[in-house]
C-alpha cells in the first residue's frame, strides 16, 4: 500500500514538476511576445504623431513588422493616401493662386485703362467748360435768351461730366493707395453751405430744388477736400434718385460727440435688405446705376468717412411719403 501511495506521489510531482517547467517557459513566451507587442504598437504610435505633426515621410517597417503586418500595411497606406492628398491640395492651390494672378492682373489692366481714359476725358470736358464760360461771358458777341439757356444746359450737363470723371479718378487713386487725410480745423457749416451751391446748377436741370439749414456753427477737424467730395458725391446721389421737380434737404445738426449731415431725397426708398449693399463697389441689384458713376460715388464716400473714423448710415421709409436719407455721421 506504502509502494502504491509512493508511486502516485512520484507520478504527481513529475506532473506538476513538468507543469511548472512548461508554464514557466509558456510565461516567458509570452512575456517576449508581449514586448514585441508593446514594441510594435510603440513604434506604430510614434508613426502616426509623426503625421500628426506633419512628418509625411515617416513609414511603419513592414519587414521587422511580422507581428502585425496588416496593421502597418494599414498605417502605411494610410499615410500614402494623405500624401496624396496633400500633393493635390498643392496642386489645386499653386492652379487658385495663377488664376488669382491673372484675375488681380486683369483688374489691374482694366483700372490703368480706366484712370488713362478718364484722365484722357478729362482734357477736353475742361476745355468746353472755358469755352462755355467764354460763350456766356459774350466774348464772342452777345447772346439771346435762347442761346444762353441753351448754353446754360451745355453747362450743366459739362458739369455733372467733370463730376463723374473727378469721381472715377478718385476711386481709382483709394484702391490704388491707403487714403492720405490731411486733417484740419474747418468751418463744416461753410464747406456744407458752399457745396450744397455748388451743386444747384445739376439740380436746377430737372427742376430739383436743394434746401440746407443748420444747427451747428464750430469748426472740426477733417480733410477739407475729401468731406467735399463725400457731399458732392451724396448730393448728386440724392438728385439722380429724386422724382422730376421735387427737392433735396441738406441738414447739419449735432449731439455732444458727434456731428450729423443729412441728404434726404423724396424718390424711390431702397428696400431693406438692399441697404447693407448700397457702398459695394459693384453692387447693381438696387439699381443703383440708374446714372454712371452714383455707384463709385457711394462706395468712395464711405472709404473717406471710414478713414475719418466716422460711418454713413442709411433710412429710408417706403409709402406715400417715401424718402431716403443718407446720415454722415463724424466725431466733432
Amino acid at each position: 500500500m506504502i509502494n502504491i501511495l509512493l508511486s502516485v506521489f512520484i507520478i504527481v510531482s513529475v506532473v506538476l514538476i513538468f507543469s511548472l517547467i512548461y508554464l514557466l517557459r509558456k510565461y516567458k513566451s509570452l512575456k517576449k511576445t508581449f514586448r514585441k507587442n508593446k514594441t510594435a504598437l510603440r513604434a506604430i504610435i510614434k508613426t502616426i504623431n509623426s503625421v500628426r505633426y506633419g512628418n509625411l515621410y515617416e513609414r511603419v517597417n513592414e519587414e521587422s513588422f511580422a507581428i502585425f503586418p496588416n496593421l502597418a500595411q494599414s498605417v502605411n497606406s494610410m499615410i500614402e493616401s494623405i500624401v496624396d492628398r496633400e500633393d493635390m491640395i498643392k496642386e489645386y492651390q499653386n492652379d487658385l493662386n495663377k488664376k488669382i494672378d491673372a484675375l488681380k492682373e486683369v483688374e489691374q489692366l482694366k483700372e490703368d485703362f480706366v484712370a488713362t481714359l478718364t484722365h484722357d476725358l478729362k482734357v477736353p470736358i475742361l476745355a468746353e467748360k472755358n469755352m462755355l464760360n467764354f460763350l456766356l461771358d459774350n466774348r464772342f458777341g452777345e447772346l439771346n435768351e435762347k442761346q444762353k439757356e441753351a448754353l446754360l444746359y451745355l453747362k450743366n450737363s459739362n458739369k455733372e461730366l467733370v463730376e463723374l470723371v473727378e469721381i472715377i479718378l478718385e476711386t481709382y487713386k483709394v484702391n490704388e493707395t491707403k487714403i492720405d487725410l490731411h486733417k484740419e480745423s474747418v468751418d463744416i457749416n461753410r464747406l456744407v453751405e458752399e457745396t450744397t451751391e455748388e451743386m444747384k446748377p445739376i439740380s436746377d436741370t430737372d427742376s430739383i430744388s436743394i434746401n440746407y439749414w443748420s444747427e451747428f456753427f464750430e469748426k472740426v477737424q477733417v480733410d477739407e477736400f475729401y468731406i467735399k467730395r463725400v457731399l458732392k458725391n451724396l448730393i448728386l446721389n440724392a438728385i439722380s434718385f429724386s422724382n422730376p421737380s421735387s427737392k433735396v434737404d441738406v441738414a447739419l445738426c449735432n449731439d455732444d460727440k458727434k456731428i450729423y449731415i443729412k441728404i434726404t431725397n423724396y424718390g424711390k426708398s431702397i428696400k431693406k435688405e438692399e441697404i447693407k449693399h448700397v457702398f459695394d463697389k459693384y453692387y447693381t441689384t438696387a439699381k443703383k446705376f440708374r446714372k454712371v458713376g452714383t455707384g463709385l460715388g457711394l462706395y468712395l464716400s464711405n472709404r473717406i468717412v471710414k478713414a475719418h473714423k466716422g460711418r454713413i448710415f442709411i433710412e429710408s421709409a417706403p409709402g406715400e411719403n417715401e424718402y431716403t436719407t443718407f446720415i454722415v455721421e463724424i466725431k466733432r
